[in-house]
This record gives C-alpha cells, sequence and structure tokens, in this order.
C-alpha cells in the first residue's frame, strides 16, 4: 500500500543470475512502452535478448518496460536453462544488465550518459502493478497527467517462475 502520488513505480525487484540472455515475451511490444506511451505498441510474442531491451537515452532513467506481460521466458544460451514467469493482473516488466541505483538521484553518483553506466553480468528485473507516466513538461508544472501518476492504495498481481531445461 502507499500513500504518495509521486511515487515512480509500485512492484517487485529482482535479481536473476548470470546468462539468462535469451529474452521471449508476450506483452507490448515490439519496443519499450510506457501508461502514457504505448498506442503504437501491440501485444504479441516477441524475442530479442536482454542487451536489445536497453534503450540508449541522453539521460539513463527507468527503460526497457513492456506493458500487459502474460508470459516471459528467459534462457541462458550456454546451458540451456529457463526459466518461465507466468502472470496474473496488470504487470509491466523490464529487464537489464545495468543496476537502477547508477542513475539514481538518490545516490552521491549521478550518471549522465549511457557510457557512464557499469554494465554487470547479474539480470537487473522489475515487475510493476503500475509506473508513473513519463510526461513531457510542454504545459509547465508537473510533467505527468493526473491519470497516469501511480495510485495510491493497494495494487496486487501474480507472478508464477517456473525453471526448466531446454530439450
Amino acid at each position: 500500500t502507499t500513500s504518495s502520488t509521486m511515487l515512480r513505480r509500485k512492484g517487485l525487484a529482482m535479481q536473476f543470475a548470470a546468462g539468462f540472455e535469451d529474452v521471449e515475451f508476450y506483452a507490448k511490444g515490439p519496443w519499450a512502452n510506457y501508461s502514457d506511451r504505448n498506442t503504437g505498441s501491440f501485444l504479441g510474442r516477441y524475442h530479442t535478448t536482454v542487451d536489445g531491451m536497453f534503450e540508449e537515452l541522453t539521460h539513463p532513467q527507468t527503460n526497457g518496460d513492456h506493458l500487459g506481460l502474460r508470459d516471459l521466458l528467459l534462457t541462458n544460451p550456454t546451458n540451456g536453462l529457463c526459466l518461465r514467469i507466468q502472470t496474473e493482473g496488470d504487470v509491466a516488466f523490464s529487464l537489464s544488465h545495468y543496476d537502477e541505483t547508477q542513475w539514481s538521484h538518490d545516490t552521491k553518483y549521478t550518471c549522465f550518459h549511457p557510457y557512464d553506466l557499469k554494465k554487470n553480468n547479474l539480470l537487473y528485473a522489475h515487475f510493476d502493478a503500475w509506473q508513473r507516466g513519463i510526461g513531457n513538461r510542454s504545459c509547465g508544472g508537473d510533467y505527468c497527467l493526473e491519470k497516469y501518476k501511480c495510485p495510491t492504495g493497494e495494487s496486487t498481481y501474480k507472478l508464477r517462475f517456473t525453471p526448466s531445461v531446454k530439450p
């Protein structure tokens, strides 16, 4: 439960072991999409890599999000290990080799360009019930319309993790 509409996201952050590079998902895609930026994205099955999900923005920030996640399959191509994540409820997800604290304003180190980031072999994952919209500050004031702010109160969803080995 939250009490602030200034919240950036509501969800779960996780780390997975190195090697899960292949990504297949059923969600909105093929490119990144957000609560206020998704009319050009379509629900479908897409295949990419973790590196392929990274967006080189001028100032690194939350990126590579995909709304409407139903099914995610992460595969380690060297040993065939797979991890399937199935969802119930509204879930957006993102995957990256970059620890989000590198571009957080809450740390002493704030980078300003993608080349300032330090890549890690670990996989950083977010599974969000809601993310604040990106906005654009075109009318001054707050950069996000009220309807795209994180709602207060409780948000729920389910994640089901199933490990396997590719035949």
